[in-house]
């Protein structure tokens, strides 16, 4: 049996690693690397998660998946002082415990992708054939398969352009609204700063910015760099997906410094980045979806409302409904 999974993220690498005591599985992604948006950018001295800023467990799989991968040190628990900013009154920002990958966020989806067949720069731009003959079509005219499956785990707007116009999915698809996500990265030395903040995250509404972290004082980061992490509100990155990136990064800079009491536009490193489908408002009411004409099975965070653990739980899915097939 032969799968062809889209998309290296958690979802993905999920499905994969589930079905790789059963199948021949490839896994394919757009990008040069894994992860998705548990991804880390570098940049000399400084490391950002700018993607997911952290994760929560509550399902019992997704528990003991992360057991395992922290007897190995790959995830850690981060205690973090965590404020929120609501109309002007600082308040404690409190929730299930937080977790990280360690040393950085993507120890996670490396975790998950060890001795898995993953293909990186590979676009997907259609998915040809039929059931148990599928294959795969690249950007730049290459292709793959035959595969027996094919599992899709991009973000669902990305997804309903691999379907049939045609397909009964369009709608569910079109339905989902998935937001965008600025995300500035500045990073300083500690050495001859005045920044001290008495919180590790703060959460803000009501402005440009969302949400401020410091990327340093996870466990097992530079303790001698500030790595601040900047996420545009859902509301303010919709409206500007398309707007002049120096503008919105000046924004960002302007707003993120008046809430940090310090002038951020000095940083010796100053970065944008735009997450185009960052995360959605709502689930589909279901983990996976099938595809009923051709088949394929569709899976991400967005299944289910987004979050790390909602990708596990949506790669989960998709990984049952393909070995419902062996039994």
């Amino acid at each position: 049996m032969k799968i062809g999974i889209i998309g290296a993220g958690i979802a993905g690498l999920t499905t994969a690693n589930m079905l790789r005591d059963q199948a021949d599985v490839v896994v394919f992604d757009k990008s040069r690397g894994i992860g998705g948006r548990m991804s880390t950018r570098y940049a000399g001295a400084f490391e950002f998660d700018h993607g997911a800023q952290y994760f929560t467990i509550s399902d019992p799989d997704f528990h003991r998946l992360i057991d395992r991968i922290s007897e190995r040190g790959a995830a850690k628990p981060w205690r973090s002082r965590g404020l929120y900013l609501r109309e002007g009154t600082l308040e404690a920002d409190t929730g299930r415990p937080r977790w990280v990958g360690a040393p950085r966020m993507n120890q996670l989806p490396k975790a998950l992708a060890e001795d898995l067949d993953i293909r990186t720069a590979q676009r997907v731009t259609k998915i040809a054939g039929e059931r148990g003959a599928y294959h795969l079509l690249f950007e730049g005219g290459e292709s793959a398969g035959p595969f027996d499956y094919v599992i899709c785990t991009t973000p669902a707007p990305q997804a309903a352009a691999l379907l049939s116009p045609k397909s009964a999915l369009q709608a569910t698809l079109g339905a989902v609204k998935m937001h965008a996500c600025f995300a500035l990265m500045v990073g300083f030395p500690k050495t001859g700063s005045t920044f001290a903040p008495r919180w590790d995250t703060l959460r803000v509404s009501n402005l440009p910015v969302s949400w401020i972290a410091l990327n340093n004082a996870k466990p097992e980061r530079d303790e001698d760099h500030f790595a601040l992490v900047i996420h545009g509100s859902p509301e303010w990155s919709d409206k500007n997906t398309q707007a002049d990136r120096s503008t919105l990064q000046d924004i960002l800079l302007d707003c993120a410094s008046a809430l940090c009491g310090v002038d951020l536009s000095k940083a010796s490193h100053i970065a944008l980045h735009r997450w185009l489908y960052a995360y959605a408002d709502h689930g589909v009411g279901s983990d996976a979806l099938l595809e009923p004409e051709s088949g394929v099975i569709l899976a991400g965070d967005w299944c289910v409302g987004g979050r790390v653990e909602g990708a596990f739980v949506s790669g989960r899915a998709a990984a049952q409904m393909v070995l419902a097939e062996f039994k």
